[in-house]
């Protein structure tokens, strides 16, 4: 009978040993990799809200990236509208002071600054992409290369190389969001206003000389009045990408407050209590310590100890 139950307390010994040496090999691999479990299936029933907030968590980071990818391009331009805006005015500026002085000596140099000015703002790009020919992905959105070929040109479509499109993208906060005007709403004014100037120009025999010719002083200052109403415009589009910064910077920063929300939760789930698992660990070896001297007591009995 004695042999029996000194059986029995080896089997159950050899079995506790077994089941233990199984949970401490479990606690180590949680304190080796940080996470409760090493697949789904172990995570259970928590397994589901686990899948959905890791879901969750990368479509935001996906959203983050698509807005981090153009704070670059708001800055880039920016500083194109601008350069736009400063080229029309400089010549209006120009103008005036010609008109002021009576010497128009100086005018046909600005003009030709004024355009090629106009010209690299609206064919300006970022990483590779026009930022002002609408979807088109390459290539310059004017294609005129002088004021001769703009004063040849009898169609915006002679003058501008552009998507029927506007670009847009759509940040998941509202509807698709209109990155830039295209560069025939921004500049085709300014254009038409640059080719008028040439062609006052060119009717004065190429250049206005000191004194100015009084018949076209009153167009001179048509055209100042004009430049400044469309440097205006350019002002305004910059005035709209700074908004549209200002509102793409919100918004990176709700996706990263969720996106850390989310972390959190889902370091909830997943992640180990490193100071609870080790004193499951701790309370496991002193376990295993003594069935395992359990065990090695029974292992030694013999018959000879009944006798």
């Amino acid at each position: 009978m004695e042999g029996a139950l000194t059986l029995r307390f080896t089997t159950q010994a050899q079995s506790d040993i077994r089941r233990i040496t199984r949970d401490l090999a479990d606690l180590q691999a949680q304190i080796s990799s940080g996470a409760k479990a090493h697949d789904l299936a172990g995570f259970g029933g928590s397994s589901a809200r686990l899948l959905s907030a890791q879901g969750m968590r990368m479509a935001i980071e996906t959203r983050r990236a698509v807005i981090e990818q153009f704070e670059g391009r708001f800055d880039v331009q920016a500083l194109a509208l601008n350069q736009g805006a400063a080229s029309a005015r400089g010549l209006a500026q120009t103008i005036r002071e010609a008109l002021a002085a009576n010497d128009g000596r100086g005018i046909a140099t600005e003009l030709e600054f004024a355009f090629s000015g106009a010209v690299a703002s609206m064919n300006e790009s970022w990483n590779g992409q026009p930022l002002f020919a609408g979807e088109r992905q390459s290539g310059p959105a004017v294609k005129v290369a002088t004021l001769d070929a703009l004063v040849a040109a009898v169609t915006p479509q002679d003058i501008f190389d552009e998507s029927t499109r506007p670009i847009v993208v759509d940040i998941g906060s509202g509807p698709p969001i209109e990155l830039a005007a295209k560069a025939s709403e921004i500049s085709g004014g300014l254009f038409n206003t640059l080719r008028d100037l040439k062609i006052i120009l060119n009717t004065a025999g190429g250049s206005i000389g000191q004194p100015i010719d009084p018949n076209i002083i009153s167009q001179l200052q048509i055209m100042s009045g004009r430049l400044d109403a469309e440097a205006e415009k350019f002002t305004n589009e910059e005035g709209r990408t700074g908004r549209l910064q200002a509102r793409f910077d919100t918004e990176r920063l709700r996706l990263t407050q969720r996106a850390d929300l989310l972390m959190k939760e889902i370091g909830d789930q997943a992640d180990a209590d490193l100071a609870q698992v080790s004193i499951k660990l701790n309370t496991l070896m002193t376990q295993y310590e003594a069935t395992a001297k359990t065990f090695s007591d029974l292992s030694k009995l013999t018959l000879l100890d009944y006798l």
